[in-house]
């Protein structure tokens, strides 16, 4: 029998689209899945001008009013607002007893996202967070090949988020703009999603150390606005990152770099080979074995690591993709689902979204100290 969940939207912008997407083609790209979301609702911050896109995707009930929207009948609801409103539209789904899915990162400070952990943990309630870079079937291969021991003991890692779109100096001023509204720049936007790849590959960080830059300070305040306004947070950032594991490693993320669109990449460098995921190359992993002296392109024949899913149960096949973005939330949000019909907890819960944040939170207390160590926990 397949089950049926009613999702519930709070945003609609860029990641509100993505996410109305992927729910709508689930059952398109898994015709024989077990669970299908039907987008029951939709709650903006007021009545915008897209009729064109609100009626392709089809929500029953599209409000502005938070009572009405969460008297729906909805079993899940999906967060896509920026950062610093999340913790109070999380405290209000929680009051209506609804599992929740929110984007990254979990909240603009750690305080907030410790807390909506908290709740969500005192109230029983199932949840996720969309670090979508988990789901990628090359960097799930590289989570099963380091815990086979294919490359040995990991000594250090690099990775890299590239950007360009904040390169125009016309550019308008927008919320991620913002460090009250976002919580940080380059960092907070990108690098949670490296912060969590890396504890996703290697286990739990131990310190931080790291530096960051703004290079375009003020930006108008709108589209052909001549009022100018400072911006408070950072376009570029690198941080080093000590593991519990002993290995070492840097993550360096921007929004500046000319010609780049999502250029995003992950190496591992262990005692017995080298591990290379590039976002161009999304369904395979390269891997280097010291012993063969050789490079390898692809699955190795190596099963899911313990508890994983195979990445075909939720990663569009190749006549379905619906490009590499759209493809690993479609994955995310699809496994929460699997998880919720299956009565299954998410690695991806409250807690773990916290916990990158708090890579995220000790990154911005040690550029602020001139790149001063910081401890972890903190």
């Amino acid at each position: 029998m397949t089950k049926q969940l009613n999702v519930g939207l709070i945003g609609f912008g860029f990641i509100g689209k993505v996410h109305t997407i992927a729910y709508r083609d689930i059952p398109l790209c898994f015709p024989q899945t077990p669970v299908v979301p039907r987008l029951a609702a939709l709650l903006r911050s007021g009545p915008g001008r897209e009729d064109a896109a609100l009626q392709a995707a089809g929500f029953p009930l599209v409000s502005a009013d938070p009572a009405e929207f969460n008297a729906q009948p909805l079993d899940v609801v999906d967060v896509c607002t920026p950062n610093y409103l999340h913790l109070e539209q999380v405290r209000e789904v929680l009051r209506a007893g609804r599992a929740i899915y929110c984007e990254k990162p979990l909240a603009a400070n750690l305080a907030d996202a410790r807390a909506m952990a908290d709740l969500a943990e005192r109230a029983g309630t199932p949840t996720h967070v969309a670090f979508i870079y988990r789901y990628t079937p090359a960097v799930r291969q590289m989570k099963a090949l380091i815990a086979a021991g294919a490359i040995g003991n990991v000594l250090h890692f690099r990775a890299r988020m590239f950007h360009g779109s904040y390169l125009d100096y016309n550019r308008p001023m927008s919320w991620r703009l913002r460090h009250a509204q976002a919580g940080g720049g380059a960092f907070m936007d990108l690098g949670v999603h490296l912060a969590d790849m890396a504890r996703y590959l290697l286990g739990d960080a131990v310190s931080v150390q790291a530096n960051m830059r703004t290079f375009i300070w003020e930006r108008c305040s709108a589209p052909g606005s001549a009022q100018r306004e400072t911006v408070d947070v950072d376009d570029w950032a690198l941080c080093t990152l000590q593991m519990a594991n002993g290995s070492t490693g840097v993550l360096e993320v921007t929004r500046m770099a000319a010609g780049a669109h999502e250029g995003t990449e992950f190496e591992v460098f262990g005692d017995k080979g080298s591990l290379i995921f590039q976002e161009a190359h999304p369904d395979e992993v390269r891997m280097y074995d010291l012993t063969a002296q050789r490079w390898t392109v692809g699955a190795q024949g190596v099963p899911p690591a313990a508890g994983e899913r195979p990445s075909a149960q939720v990663w569009p096949n190749s006549k379905f993709t619906q490009g590499y973005f759209t493809n690993c939330h479609l994955a995310s949000a699809y496994e929460f689902l699997l998880n919720l019909a299956e009565g299954k907890p998410s690695a991806l819960d409250f807690r773990a979204g916290a916990a990158a944040q708090e890579i995220v939170e000790a990154t911005y207390t040690s550029a602020a100290h001139g790149g001063e160590s910081v401890r972890l926990p903190i």
